[in-house]
């Protein structure tokens, strides 16, 4: 089962604190600081308490640990470019909704793109960077749905981001027992074949 962590805006009174909440512009820095915090967190090895005199986060001596029983990915929901740019530098992964993205698929294309420029800037493989996708639930009838038509459509939607933005898991909305089961017995297995022979 995977685990992820996300940064939010929860504090510990008298530990670490936020002066104000970071202007749209600056919410990039803050999200840099913020994971930082989490990493020195998490990280029981060094003695001291974690410290930062951050423009947004100000921790003074929070305690350290414990460490995490298994390795906890942090994945970042991006969509612009900037802090696409940086989720290879500060993140173990992308994890965005494709609802969110204008223009659907080819937006989605276009951010991957930028995660992959990322990556080489940062000296990092692009192809190490995990990158999920939540897709929602889909609509078999059609409609506005992020995914919509016949189970082949899907199927051949979901190849394209594999092979291009280079998703490599999907995660599906919604508690539909039927969506459910025909994603996992017809989507997946055609997604895979599709991918598959493209790649051969």
């Amino acid at each position: 089962m995977a685990r992820r962590t996300g940064a939010g805006s929860g504090r510990i009174p008298g530990r670490h604190r936020s002066d104000r909440r970071p202007a749209p512009g600056e919410s990039v820095d803050a999200l840099v600081e913020a994971i930082t915090i989490i990493r020195e967190i998490r990280d029981p090895e060094r003695r001291c308490g974690v410290r930062m005199d951050g423009t947004y986060y100000h921790v003074a001596g929070a305690e350290r640990g414990p460490a995490p029983a298994h390795d906890i990915g942090i994945r970042v929901g991006a969509y612009r470019p900037r802090i696409l740019r940086l989720v290879d530098r500060v993140a173990d992964g992308w994890l965005p909704s494709l609802r969110a993205f204008e223009g659907g698929l080819a937006g989605l294309a276009r951010a991957g793109r930028h995660v992959g420029e990322g990556a080489e800037a940062a000296g990092r493989d692009p192809a190490s960077v995990r990158r999920l996708l939540n897709i929602g639930t889909p609509s078999p009838s059609g409609g506005s749905g992020a995914l919509s038509g016949p189970l082949i459509q899907w199927a051949e939607q979901l190849a394209e981001a594999t092979l291009e933005p280079g998703i490599s898991g999907y995660i599906l909305g919604g508690d539909d027992a039927t969506a459910i089961q025909q994603f996992g017995e017809e989507v997946a297995p055609a997604v895979r074949e599709l991918v598959g022979t493209s790649c051969s």
